[in-house]
């Protein structure tokens, strides 16, 4: 298992989108040069929360958010300051500064797992650590997982859609195993790059199976790894098995089955539902990406009220799929006072991360940060839904499960079925997942294109870019960066559709 003794001379260059917080890296700054006696386990420990820190930043904010601002949940405001308004607006270009952020964040995101990954190894070779030998197996375990998923979070939004028979000619993404930000990798086949993601997750897989998963983990554990493998086979068009693995998760995290239950979810992060999530405090609040564009809400005196000033609005299709009696309303999304140019404008907004309500210091401001759900058991009751229309299998039942824990009624196998047992399928997963950052993967997936409209009662406040997108549209594919075109000369093409 361990690797040759190694002198590690070189720090991590980590992009400017990963906050690591001060209480998760109180080590050595990385750009120190050690030689192998500079590595202990404690100093391994300092680094595996540093990859933990990390995940956080990389799970929220504008890693959720842009690919949102790019689909047909939201429309932009006169608000919004231009913030996310090239994905909005449909207009991508190699250099453009966000899409190169989360292209650099990604990969800083794996520079450092390696990195990690590198140190372990060193300490696991020497003489004096035999009693830390099962932690450090464990530790290199979470670093494989972490560097799959990290990995399948760039797939998701630089790749096309995984076609089974074409893969091995669809570009994929350059998989770095190893610490050497300098390399100039060449991206991967998509074929070749899912792959290495399965075996990563195999490698996790054989030592995080023993830990027992319960809600609200704060670490990995064997039911993440099952959850993004649900995940990962879903992408796959791997039906059967995205279907076995999902719901095979489901006895140990029973669904949410009340509106409380759902506040409590995404207000004070503790459900029964969440799978994995890492733990943010009060203290490393800065390892969180904020969310407030969707409300930007002021208190006032005056009204006993928020007005807001929200930069994206929910556009009106998404508001009505929410029925009367879904409980998600009040929670996902509620009626709010919108002011702009000294009037005031009632509309739905999006409320689902106003923010952990632990971590005010005032309840009339709203943080707009929580613990990222990285895996939550909702998730696997759509994958299984999905996966099993698509196999012929009995979708309804998961389907109808999520349906009722929010407070729908369950539908009949008699009377929706074919298309319309599909259609039912993708507007579940728009209620559930809204805002996380999924629509324009499931897009992609499901090969369908946008058409946006707008709530007529917040007319007034919008930017008026109200348009169709077809499916198939070359820029559901993000460009690869300029930098790294420029810069890698290993690399390869540009996206179809992109200047090279």
């Amino acid at each position: 298992m361990h690797m040759k003794k190694i002198a590690i001379l070189t720090a991590v260059a980590l992009g400017s989108l990963l906050v690591f917080s001060s209480c998760d890296l109180d080590i050595d700054p990385d750009t120190s040069i050690k030689g192998d006696d500079a590595y202990t386990f404690e100093y391994v420990e300092g680094e595996r929360a540093g990859v933990y820190s990390g995940l956080k930043s990389i799970t929220s904010g504008a890693y959720l958010y842009d690919a949102d601002y790019q689909s047909d949940l939201f429309n932009e405001t006169a608000m919004s300051g231009n913030r996310g308004g090239f994905f909005h607006r449909w207009n991508l270009y190699p250099n453009d500064q966000d899409v190169t952020g989360i292209w650099s964040g990604y990969y800083s995101m794996i520079d450092r797992i390696n990195y990690t990954i590198r140190a372990i190894d060193v300490v696991s070779d020497k003489d004096d650590v035999t009693e830390n030998l099962a932690q450090l197996a464990l530790y290199r375990a979470e670093m494989c997982l972490l560097r799959a998923y990290t990995v399948h979070q760039l797939v998701l939004r630089f790749c096309e859609d995984y076609d089974p028979a074409s893969a091995s000619q669809q570009p994929g993404v350059p998989y770095p195993t190893e610490f050497n930000p300098d390399a100039k990798l060449p991206r991967e086949t998509l074929v070749d790059t899912y792959r290495k993601i399965n075996e990563d997750i195999k490698s996790a897989e054989t030592l995080l199976r023993n830990i027992q998963g319960e809600a609200d983990n704060i670490y990995l554990s064997g039911d993440a790894v099952t959850a993004f493998k649900a995940q990962v086979a879903l992408q796959m068009h791997d039906y059967t098995n995205a279907s076995a693995y999902a719901s095979s998760l489901y006895a140990k995290y029973p669904l949410a089955q009340s509106q409380t239950d759902l506040e409590r979810m995404w207000r004070e992060d503790s459900s029964s539902e969440t799978i994995f999530q890492p733990e943010v405090v009060p203290a490393s609040l800065g390892s969180v990406g904020s969310m407030y564009d969707y409300y930007s809400g002021t208190w006032s005196s005056a009204v006993s009220a928020f007005n807001c000033a929200p930069g994206y609005v929910l556009e009106n299709w998404v508001k009505e799929l929410y029925e009367a009696g879904d409980r998600r309303v009040g929670v996902y999304l509620a009626n709010s006072r919108v002011f702009y140019n000294d009037k005031t404008f009632n509309g739905f907004l999006m409320t689902k991360f106003l923010g952990n309500k632990m971590f005010q210091t005032d309840k009339k401001i709203y943080v707009y940060k929580n613990m990222p759900k990285v895996f939550r058991i909702a998730d696997m009751y759509l994958i299984d839904a999905e996966a099993k229309y698509r196999s012929g299998g009995d979708a309804l039942t998961p389907l109808n499960a999520l349906r009722e824990s929010r407070g729908l009624s369950a539908l009949e196998s008699a009377t929706v079925t074919g298309d319309d047992l599909f259609t039912e399928i993708k507007n579940e997963r728009v209620r559930e997942t809204l805002g996380e950052g999924q629509r324009l993967t499931d897009l992609k997936r499901w090969n369908e294109g946008i058409s946006r409209d707008y709530q007529t009662s917040l007319q007034n406040v919008l930017r008026g870019y109200i348009y169709n997108i077809p499916a198939g549209t070359y820029m559901f594919v993000w460009p690869i960066p300029q930098l790294e075109m420029s810069n890698n000369p290993n690399i390869g093409t540009q996206n179809p559709g992109y200047l090279q």
